[in-house]
């Protein structure tokens, strides 16, 4: 940091959000660079940014992500001690005036960023804070892999006219566990949700679900024992959906077939109506099945076991 009003992006093992005690306002920018585990035209669904808060003074405020228009500079200061007093900048830095120290500047001083907030949340003691997903941190983060050359990151901007200055842990930290982490959960199928793949509870034994996304729609097994202790298997009607997403349920016809043999397995069009299947989906790997029809009803708290290859949860 350099002047009374600092901007930080540099090599500390904190940043600071907020107006101080003494009228000094701090603002911090954040950026992933690398997404390159996330594969080419895949789809975003999801975008979580989770940091974690070490230092306080003051109650509670809302921190704004705002999207950089500009790119910015992280050079080699670092400032001493609690780091709150900030140090000199090095060459490479951004500071309040200047993107890169000390011959590029900002067009507007502060930083040059959307007027309309990304993502915000608010803060108050010090722990682990997650901001998003919100529609506007996944159209970042999906404008960001598609056109790398605009990637500058977020802006993080707190009340700037009452004391509340914020100490966040930075990628510097000394402790992995406290630096900040980006979530993205996408599909590369083309689809904007696929959850394909092997889904089970684990404390159910000896059961399961395999869920296909096909190009026709949505198909879903059961395999597990009927209400008498028999071999289950169930399979699901296809159902086509416009949306899907996570929280709101979805239902599938589940249909049976009487037992065949290895030589002489039953013909689809012999399978008869058994019930229905709820399918919940609460994150792209947890979900909620509930099983309803001539055996009862069965909820399964589920987790992917497996997926199909490029679909599934990424941390940056």
């Amino acid at each position: 940091m350099l002047t009374r009003h600092a901007l930080q992006f540099c090599a500390g093992d904190h940043f600071f959000v907020g107006l101080t005690a003494g009228g000094d306002i701090r603002r911090g920018l954040i950026a992933f660079k690398d997404l390159g585990d996330i594969p080419d035209g895949a789809t975003i669904q999801s975008v979580k940014l989770h940091l974690r808060m070490s230092g306080t003074t003051t109650g509670p405020t809302t921190v704004n992500l705002l999207r950089v228009q500009a790119n910015g500079g992280e050079g080699g200061a670092h400032s001493a001690a609690e780091e709150g007093q900030g140090g000199a900048a090095q060459l490479g830095d951004a500071t309040w005036v200047h993107r890169f120290y000390d011959n590029q500047t900002w067009a507007t001083p502060g930083g040059d960023f959307a007027e309309v907030a990304s993502g915000a949340r608010e803060v108050d003691a010090t722990g682990a804070y997650t901001f998003g997903s919100t529609s506007g941190m996944v159209a970042d983060v999906q404008d960001w892999k598609a056109n790398p050359g605009t990637n500058f990151g977020w802006i993080l901007i707190a009340a700037e006219d009452v004391n509340s200055a914020k100490r966040f842990d930075s990628r510097s930290n000394p402790d992995e566990l406290y630096r900040p982490v980006l979530e993205v959960e996408f599909s590369a199928t083309g689809s904007p949700f696929d959850y394909s793949g092997l889904w089970y509870d684990p404390g159910l034994d000896g059961e399961g679900y395999i869920v296909y996304e096909t190009p026709y729609g949505w198909l879903i097994y059961f395999f597990g024992y009927s209400a008498s202790g028999e071999f289950l298997w169930l399979v699901s009607e296809i159902v086509t959906l416009d949306q899907l997403l996570f929280g709101v349920p979805f239902e599938l016809p589940m249909l049976i077939g009487e037992p065949g043999s290895f030589d002489e397995p039953t013909p689809s069009t012999e399978l008869k109506p058994w019930g229905t299947l709820s399918v919940t989906f609460t994150s792209c790997t947890t979900g909620v099945f509930k099983l309803e029809g001539l055996d009862g009803e069965k909820t399964s708290n589920v987790h992917k076991l497996v997926g199909v290859e490029d679909t599934g949860c990424l941390e940056l």
